[in-house]
């Protein structure tokens, strides 16, 4: 999909949901997200559950809704903007469908290091996302990530030039299939539900994923090459509806921004060790793990940059990240 035709569809349905009534629920918030109860996603989302009802002494409590039960991210942002959904655990890469300036975090190679990138974005860069995100009816209550992004297929992949004409699955983003065209390969846009089956069935030739969720999904059963890339370091946040969380009492507004963030920082330091220790088991367990040379991939991306990041507001966003 195009991205002119993602944003304008964006746009439409940001005008019906500017034209709705809030529609939370009093005590019982539904939290959406679509990983396993494996993953640190979801520990992480029982651990904000239990902090909302303590904070707020059980006069909100949140459920749950792992595993994609209510849809795929796509799916929980349009139902957390329509209201069928409280709060959900979204990529950068799909609420930049609807916040553009997000784009800047699905830049290839952005981030140096994990360090560069958790210190980054749990400082100024996460309180301009929130006021970015409010601007389309969303807010920010905290930083997660899911993790650096390598490459998996169902072939060894030993170099920047083995990716040349295979078919790669990537996130339903517009700077994720540019980059991997940008990389030699033909990129098609997956939601993340199928991605197992696709690669089953030859539909896509391989596709990207961190440590982690690779191990957890055990895509390495279908795609068992795995190329340590780094391409992107791929982050997600809590968010909720902006009017939703408006209509609530300052004091459950405060409560919620301070565990968001709060948790969030939690969850990168988890999500780091959980990458670090899936490395390992995956080695153990027979996977074929390669180290292609970066550079190819990092010149090849510059092209992403030219093409996306054209606004003021998403220069001075990139400029925030590569000064620190």
């Amino acid at each position: 999909m195009k991205r002119r035709d993602i944003m304008l569809g964006a746009a439409a349905l940001g005008l019906s949901i500017s034209l709705a009534a809030p529609a939370l629920a009093e005590s019982e918030l539904r939290l959406a997200h679509f990983s396993p109860t494996s993953d640190p996603n979801h520990v992480t989302a029982t651990a904000f559950a239990e902090r909302v009802a303590e904070a707020t002494g059980g006069e909100h409590t949140v459920k749950i809704f792992p595993s994609a039960q209510l849809g795929g991210e796509v799916d929980a942002v349009e139902g957390l903007l329509l209201g069928t959904i409280d709060i959900t655990m979204p990529s950068a890469a799909v609420i930049a469908n609807w916040v553009p300036e997000m784009n800047v975090l699905n830049m290839p190679f952005v981030f140096r290091d994990w360090d560069h990138y958790t210190e980054t974005m749990h400082g100024e860069l996460l309180d301009e996302m929130v006021a970015v995100a409010a601007e389309k009816n969303i807010r920010v209550l905290g930083a997660m990530t899911s993790g650096a992004r390598h490459i998996m297929t169902r072939e060894p992949l030993e170099s920047f030039e083995d990716l040349r004409g295979r078919k790669i699955r990537t996130v339903q983003n517009p700077v994720h299939v540019a980059a991997f065209n940008a990389f030699g390969a033909n990129a098609t846009a997956i939601a993340y539900t199928e991605v197992y089956s696709s690669l089953q069935t030859g539909v896509v030739d391989g596709g990207d994923a961190a440590n982690t969720n690779y191990f957890t999904e055990k895509f390495y059963e279908v795609a068992p090459n795995w190329a340590q890339v780094s391409w992107l370091f791929y982050s997600n946040f809590i968010i909720m509806r902006e009017d939703a969380f408006q209509a609530l009492p300052a004091e459950t507004q405060d409560a919620l921004q301070q565990i968001g963030r709060e948790i969030g920082r939690d969850h990168f330091a988890r999500y780091r060790i959980s990458d670090d220790e899936k490395l390992g088991e995956l080695v153990a367990a027979g996977v074929n793990v390669t180290e292609p040379d970066r550079a190819p991939f990092q010149q090849a991306a510059q092209a992403v940059y030219d093409e996306f990041l054209t606004s003021d507001r998403e220069r001075q966003l990139l400029q925030m990240i590569t000064a620190e």
